[in-house]
């Protein structure tokens, strides 16, 4: 076992050394996110090392159980007492989107004919909470190192785009504050996404913005079940593992609706999350060799603006058709 910890430790520290440059620079680039700078740091230093055996172990086993922990504890975050705030209409909205963007994937996936992994991560991160998403996505459907990597930086760009667009076509097509709130929170991919853009309109609109991602976050564990079970049917010859990391998820989730522990308990929990979660995406950069990210950044791109594009048009037809 010692020897094993002396093999990953290498791997461990240099992704948590990684995690650190990305919070430091964030704070000069925030909105870029520490997700994204986390795995753009990893990417340019895996191009340094011409050996990197040394710390593919640490990078790894980083990769894995690193997330799948991070992931279990973001559900302590996840304060679905909020979520009755919102209404039975705005519910539908939520469940609609998530739905069409899932049927809406299976229909690029048919129409491509290739990089099925990359957009089911690419649904995942836009129908439900970006970086997180994808990361519990991607064990359950084996995705490659490369195809996690051009999922994250798509969601993240197409966020970015999103913070500065989807208030001017809200402004253009006369959304109300409330419309507003349902359209952003609705759409953008991060909470640190719909925040930025929300509240820099009005109050009321970042709230209101804010529960309905709360909503779309609530799906995660349904979402995780749904594609365990279709990659299990369409991979009939290749033996896929439960991933019981949903089950803890769904523990986590339910210890934060009870109210057993105090508020700041799960915060600070669900912030553990949060950091671990960048950790993990420096691990996936580390593992990602720039060449092969670059074979399937074009599509990826293509694919993520199709998802984007779509989900506009369906909230602005939910919103003033319905």
């Amino acid at each position: 076992m010692f020897s094993k910890l002396t093999q990953r430790l290498p791997g461990i520290l240099l992704a948590v050394a990684i995690m650190i440059a990305a919070v430091l620079l964030s704070a000069y680039v925030p909105y870029l996110g520490t997700a994204l700078l986390a795995l753009v740091i990893g990417i340019i230093v895996r191009q340094l090392f011409k050996k990197p055996a040394i710390i593919l172990p640490g990078v790894v086993w980083t990769e894995k159980y690193i997330l799948e922990f991070a992931i279990v504890l973001i559900g302590f975050g996840l304060e679905t007492k909020n979520l009755t705030s919102i209404g039975t209409e705005s519910i539908l909205y939520i469940l609609t989107s998530v739905i069409a963007v899932i049927v809406f994937v299976m229909f690029l996936i048919r129409m491509m004919g290739s990089n099925k992994n990359t957009l089911w991560l690419l649904g995942a991160g836009s129908a439900i909470c970006g970086s997180s998403a994808i990361a519990a996505t991607a064990p359950i459907i084996d995705a490659k190192e490369e195809e996690t990597g051009i999922a994250l930086t798509v969601i993240n760009v197409l966020g970015l785009i999103g913070i500065a667009t989807l208030p001017m076509i809200g402004y253009a097509v006369n959304l109300s504050e409330t419309e507003m709130g349902i359209f952003l929170g609705g759409i953008l991919q991060s909470v640190g996404h719909v925040v930025g853009a929300s509240f820099t309109i009005s109050e009321e609109v970042g709230q209101v913005a804010t529960v309905i991602k709360i909503g779309r976050i609530a799906l995660l564990l349904p979402f995780l079940t749904l594609v365990y079970f279709l990659f299990r049917k369409s991979n009939a010859g290749r033996k896929i593992k439960f991933p019981f990391f949903i089950l803890l998820f769904a523990v986590a989730m339910a210890i934060s609706m009870s109210g057993i522990l105090p508020q700041p308990y799960l915060k600070g929990l669900a912030k553990a999350g949060d950091v671990l979660l960048n950790v993990g995406m420096a691990a996936i950069g580390l593992k990602i060799d720039i060449r092969s990210l670059f074979k399937i950044s074009a599509k990826g791109f293509v694919a993520g603006a199709a998802i984007f594009a779509f989900q506009i048009v369906l909230f602005l037809a939910l919103l003033k058709f319905s």
